[in-house]
């Protein structure tokens, strides 16, 4: 069984376990803190509030109706068709190696800043010969 102590795993994962914490640094020792709750988003709740094509790329900023963090706002790039990842339905923000699901390849911070970087990183694997 895998440990994961920084982020979520994906809802195609279900191998992994998965530690959420916080930390906090008091002088030079670090001291972990017991952690909050919060719902990882539901992939199948979820609304599409932008998206923007670039190549074979996708950048969609989206919100998880039922979870609380960012207002539930992600910014995610995907390596596929648009009318692909709608048609899978469930769209899952976290990595995956699952082979079944379209898995995103990048998360940016849910703001216009993380969109404009999102769009950087697009251009850059396209000037690198990603197209």
């Amino acid at each position: 069984m895998g440990l994961k102590l920084f982020g979520s795993s994906s809802s195609a994962d279900k191998s992994h376990s998965l530690i959420h914490f916080s930390s906090s640094v008091s002088g030079n020792k670090l001291t972990a803190l017991k952690s909050k709750n919060t719902p990882d988003p539901k992939p199948d709740n979820y609304k599409i509030l932008s998206s923007i094509v670039m190549g074979k790329y996708i950048i969609i900023e989206i919100q998880y109706l039922d979870c609380t963090n960012y207002e539930g706002k992600k910014v995610l790039v995907f390596e596929c068709r648009l009318n692909d990842l709608l048609n899978q339905k469930l769209i899952d923000p976290h990595f995956s190696e699952n082979k079944n699901f379209i898995s995103p390849i990048a998360r940016f911070e849910p703001t216009k800043r993380g969109i404009d970087w999102a769009i950087d990183f697009i251009t850059t694997l396209i000037e690198n010969g990603n197209k």
